[in-house]
């Protein structure tokens, strides 16, 4: 079914987290994938997303 699709070129995006693993800085910060990790490999919640959340969470009336 796939054999006659032609490979696509590896996405550029995708290459910088290869590149920011093979980095050995140890103050790098990886913003390739739009993920923020802190010095204990934590992904914080932004407080405007907790804020962003909330107003949702407020808004709705159902479910449905």
């Amino acid at each position: 079914m796939f054999q006659s699709l032609t490979p696509l070129p590896p996405d550029p995006i995708l290459g910088l987290s290869i590149a920011f693993k093979a980095d050995a800085n140890p103050n790098k910060i990886d913003l390739g994938m739009g993920v923020y990790r802190d010095a204990y490999g934590n992904t914080p919640v932004m407080s405007a997303v907790k804020k962003a959340e909330q107003m949702i969470l407020n808004s709705q009336s159902t479910k449905a």
